[in-house]
């Protein structure tokens, strides 16, 4: 177990490590990121109206059936 320790210590220690980056961002690199991050935002909205939508159906559904039970189930005498 402590060695386990040990070796998760050593990687974290080791991935702090920094180093330079002579890398190079075109403004295509950039446009491909905007569009993913839009693109996950847009699909997040989407999924949660989706959900939201469904879970209001599924209320009124239940509030329906029970005023259709709730109405069938008066007795003879009362009307």
């Amino acid at each position: 177990m402590q060695s386990m320790m040990l070796t998760v210590f050593l990687i974290l220690l080791l991935s702090l490590k920094s180093s330079l980056a002579h890398a190079y961002l075109d403004p295509g690199s950039i446009s491909l990121a905007l569009q993913a991050i839009v693109a996950a935002i847009a699909g997040a909205v989407v999924t949660f109206k989706y959900w939201y939508w469904r879970l209001l159906d599924l209320f009124r559904h239940k509030k329906e059936s029970e005023r259709t039970e709730n109405s069938h189930s008066t007795s003879p005498g009362d009307e």
